[in-house]
């Protein structure tokens, strides 16, 4: 056989060893590259946990640290705030105004994907348990992480709502009501401070769930001063506090045995309860007012009533405070 049937063998040869070289220095580059991103994924997702570390303990020197000066959150809301006036948010409040811990965060099904070598994006879903809810709250939100001074540091955070919470898990959020309570006048902010001389009415309230848990029961009775002996009689009181699943909210029903009647739209205010309610008294007039529920998150809960409208007459603000009997929150159908 002739030899110079290898010739082009040999002038490939050259050519060949080349390219075997590049494609080894890019498999050597890409490994190297693989190996980066992981720490930096590592990095990355090491500052997420140190930032939800630092928002549970309300830890506002290291919050600060991991963001950017620029930096800013867009809520659920559409409200936008810098990134560094959410760690003022968190500065201790006064003794007397501290709730009963921390909110419970939790987040999960995060994703994280690169969009340069410095700048990173983590999706992922949050849960948020406030003291003195049942009811979590849920959402979305997406973090924008980017490379400065060596470190990974927070430029934006975006936050979606998730699903509400069902009706079930709602309506827990009044299971304080639970027991047997007993009303304390107060003054308002218009009534003298020192005691009244006329004696009032006193009032005995009971709470409890219906047997399927879908509805809270509370009933009131108010007793003419006097006592029992009174001329008047006592007055009986019924309430239901469910959930509605066409306005989707907290709605309660009263009815009063002398045939009046209302209804009221609750919602959550910061540390208290809103009710308001529109009510018809027997003789047919409308009333409204504003009912504010602050519950201490024991055996005590200051109620304050501000008319809105009393058939066309103004009304001075009504406070009282309800305490909860000893040992009466493990009523029969509390599920405790």
């Amino acid at each position: 056989m002739s030899s110079h049937v290898f010739r082009p063998l040999h002038r490939a040869a050259p050519a060949t060893a080349a390219s075997l070289l590049a494609m080894l220095m890019a498999m050597a580059s890409a490994a190297t590259t693989a190996a980066d991103q992981a720490a930096d994924e590592r990095a990355v997702r090491t500052a997420s946990q140190t930032y939800k570390n630092a928002l549970e303990r309300g830890d506002s020197k290291t919050l600060a640290a991991l963001w950017m000066p620029d930096g800013d959150i867009i809520d659920d809301a559409g409200r936008v705030m810098k990134g560094s006036d959410t760690v003022a948010m968190l500065e201790p409040l006064p003794t007397e105004s501290v709730k009963t811990g921390r909110p419970e965060v939790a987040i999960s099904e995060t994703s994280l994907r690169f969009i340069t070598p410095d700048v990173a994006v983590e999706d992922g879903t949050v849960k948020v348990v406030h003291p003195g809810h049942a009811a979590p709250l849920h959402g979305r939100f997406s973090a924008t992480w980017v490379r400065h001074a060596d470190a990974w540091k927070l430029s934006a955070i975006r936050e979606a709502r998730g699903d509400q919470a069902t009706g079930p898990e709602t309506l827990a959020d009044l299971a304080w009501m639970v027991g047997d309570w007993v009303v304390v006048d107060e003054p308002g902010d218009d009534e003298p401070s020192q005691p009244s001389k006329l004696a009032k009415p006193s009032i005995a309230m009971s709470v409890r769930w219906n047997p399927s848990r879908t509805y809270l029961l509370r009933d009131l009775k108010i007793t003419p001063a006097g006592g029992p002996d009174s001329p008047a009689a006592a007055t009986h009181i019924t309430q239901r506090i469910g959930w509605d699943p066409l306005s989707r909210s907290i709605r309660s029903w009263v009815f009063s045995e002398d045939g009046g009647h209302g209804e009221a739209s609750w919602s959550r205010d910061d540390g208290s309860w809103v009710a308001r309610t529109t009510a018809v008294l027997p003789d047919g007039s409308q009333t409204s007012s504003i009912n504010i529920y602050s519950y201490d998150g024991k055996d005590r809960c200051v109620w304050r009533s501000l008319p809105t409208h009393v058939g066309g007459e103004h009304m001075p603000q009504v406070n009282m405070t309800m305490i909860r009997k000893s040992g009466s929150e493990t009523t029969e159908g509390t599920g405790r």
